[in-house]
C-alpha cells in the first residue's frame, strides 16, 4: 500500500531532530488508496448501519459480486454499508509497517472450509476525527493489543475470534490470505478473542470454533472444536454438551493438542431454528464453558431437491488425510478441499456428501 506523507515541518540538524523527525514520519505513514471509505472520512460513511450488525461467514461474503471498477472515493452498496460480524480462526497478522506500509493491523481469517479473507484495523492516528468509526477503531486496535503483538513481519495465531467491521471491497495487490473478490473487512471496528478465564480466574482459557452448528433436519455434521487450556500442560481436556434440543445427539471424538470433533445426528423429527448450547471442558480441576448456536434447518419436501451434509476432519499428516478420505470416501463423503494449516504441520479437509445417499 502507498503510503501518504503528512507536509513536514523544518528540523534544527541534530540526533533529537533526527529522532523526532524519525517518529513524525512513523506516526504519518497512512494509506492512499480508498482511504476515506476504510477509514470513514467519506462523504457516505454516515449512511454505514452500525446499530444493526449482521451475522454471516467467510463463504457468504466471498461469494458476494464487487464493483467494477472499483469507486476510488465512494461507497458499493449494500456491502460497504454494512456491517458484518463474523467468527473465523485468526491465522496470520502483521503490522503494515515499513516504506510501503499504511501502518494497518494486517489480519488473515480463515473458516473451516478453508476459505480466507482480509480484515484489518487502521491505526487511530491515520483516522480523521470526523469518522463515525475512530472511537470502535481505537477500541478493537486496543483489543488486539491486549492479546497480540503486531510486528512488521507476519506471525502465526490459530485463534478463534469474532471479528466486527465494515464491508470493503479491495484493489488486488498480492495481500496475504485476500478473497477471490477480495473482500475485506475494513476497518474491524471490534475484535473478540473467544476465550472464557472461567469465572474471573486468568490461569486458563477455553476457545470454541465455530460460534454457529447447523445441521440438516435428519442428518448429520461434524465440527472440529479447538480448545486451549493453559493451566492443563498436556493440551487436553474433557468435553462434553449440554442443552440439545430434543432429536439432536452428538458424540464427542477426542483428536490431540486440546481438539475434537463433536458429530451431531439430528433426527427428522428434531424441532428446527436456532438454539444456545453449551460446550464445556474440564482441565487441571476447572470447568469452562462456552455458549454456541446450533442451527436446525429443515429437510426439503420439494421433489428432486439435493439435500446435502457436511463434515470437516483434522489430520496430523498427508497418510491421514489419505486413510481418512478412504474411509469416508467408503461412505459416499466427497472431497471439496484440502489445505495444510500454517505453522501447525496439521492438515484439515472439507467433505460433503447427498442425504439421500444413505
Amino acid at each position: 500500500m502507498r503510503p501518504n506523507y503528512a507536509p513536514l515541518s523544518t528540523y534544527r540538524v541534530g540526533v533529537v531532530a533526527i529522532a523526532f523527525l524519525s517518529t513524525q514520519l512513523t506516526a504519518q505513514r497512512c494509506g492512499q488508496e480508498r482511504w476515506s471509505v476504510k477509514t470513514g472520512t467519506d462523504s457516505g460513511a454516515a449512511s454505514v448501519d452500525l446499530s444493526n450488525p449482521q451475522n454471516t461467514t467467510i463463504t457468504q461474503l466471498v461469494a458476494l459480486n464487487p464493483p467494477s471498477p472499483i469507486p476510488p472515493s465512494s461507497r458499493f452498496g449494500p456491502t460497504e454499508n454494512t456491517v458484518f460480524v463474523v467468527s473465523a480462526t485468526l491465522t496470520d497478522y502483521k503490522l503494515e509497517g515499513g516504506s510501503h506500509g499504511d501502518s494497518d493491523y494486517h489480519l488473515v481469517l480463515q473458516d473451516d472450509a478453508g476459505n480466507t479473507m482480509v480484515a484489518e484495523i487502521p491505526s487511530p492516528d491515520c483516522v480523521g476525527a470526523g469518522s463515525p468509526f475512530v472511537t470502535q477503531i481505537a477500541n478493537a486496535r486496543a483489543a488486539f493489543d491486549s492479546q497480540l503483538t503486531a510486528t512488521s513481519s507476519f506471525q502465526t495465531a490459530n485463534l478463534p475470534v469474532q471479528v466486527t467491521g465494515v464491508g470493503f471491497f479491495d484493489f488486488p495487490h498480492g495481500q496475504r490470505g485476500a478473497a477471490p473478490n477480495v473482500i475485506e473487512l475494513h476497518p474491524i471496528l471490534n475484535i473478540s478473542f473467544n476465550s472464557d478465564t472461567g469465572g474471573g480466574g486468568t490461569d486458563s482459557g477455553f476457545f470454541v470454533m465455530p460460534a454457529t452448528i447447523n445441521v440438516l433436519q435428519g442428518g448429520t455434521f461434524s465440527s472440529t472444536v479447538a480448545t486451549s487450556m493453559k493451566n492443563d500442560p498436556s493440551g487436553s481436556s474433557s468435553l462434553t454438551v449440554s442443552g440439545l434440543p430434543a432429536g439432536i445427539k452428538v458424540h464427542v471424538t477426542p483428536v490431540q493438542d486440546g481438539k475434537a470433533t463433536l458429530s451431531f445426528t439430528s433426527s427428522t423429527a428434531a424441532p428446527t431454528g436456532t438454539f444456545p448450547i453449551t460446550v464445556s471442558g474440564t482441565a487441571g480441576g476447572k470447568v469452562h464453558s462456552r455458549t454456541v448456536q446450533l442451527s436446525v434447518t429443515p429437510n426439503s419436501s420439494v421433489p428432486g431437491t439435493q439435500q446435502w451434509e457436511y463434515q470437516v476432519i483434522t489430520a496430523n499428516n498427508e497418510k491421514e488425510v489419505i486413510d481418512q478420505a478412504n474411509s469416508l470416501g467408503a461412505k459416499d463423503w466427497e472431497m471439496v478441499s484440502v489445505i495444510k494449516l500454517q505453522g501447525t504441520g496439521s492438515w484439515r479437509a472439507f467433505f460433503k456428501r447427498i442425504k439421500s445417499n444413505y
